[in-house]
């Protein structure tokens, strides 16, 4: 009984949502750091840079995607690290 009680307040694994994860931070990033140096180097803008020009925001706002791609890949390798470390222990 108890050891049931353990199993259900385990979290269930998810690597489908870190799967997604992944591909979302890895789109951010080519979009945002892609955007970025296409615009800086062939004065065009493609992909989210096109609309954040559309939308007025200023150049350095495709940084800022690139960035957020950048936070969201740091977490998923936390997070793989993290579990890699659980499942070495005994």
């Amino acid at each position: 009984m108890a050891n049931q009680l353990k199993n259900r307040s385990k979290k269930p694994d998810t690597t489908s949502g870190q799967g997604l994860l992944l591909l979302f931070g890895t789109i951010l990033v080519v979009q945002g750091f892609g955007s970025a140096v296409t615009e800086a180097g062939w004065d065009t803008s493609f992909g989210v840079a096109g609309l954040l020009r559309a939308a007025h925001l200023p150049e350095w706002a495709t940084l800022l995607v690139g960035f957020a791609g950048t936070a969201l890949l740091a977490v998923v390798g936390r997070r793989h690290s993290t579990r890699k470390r659980a499942a070495r222990r005994p």
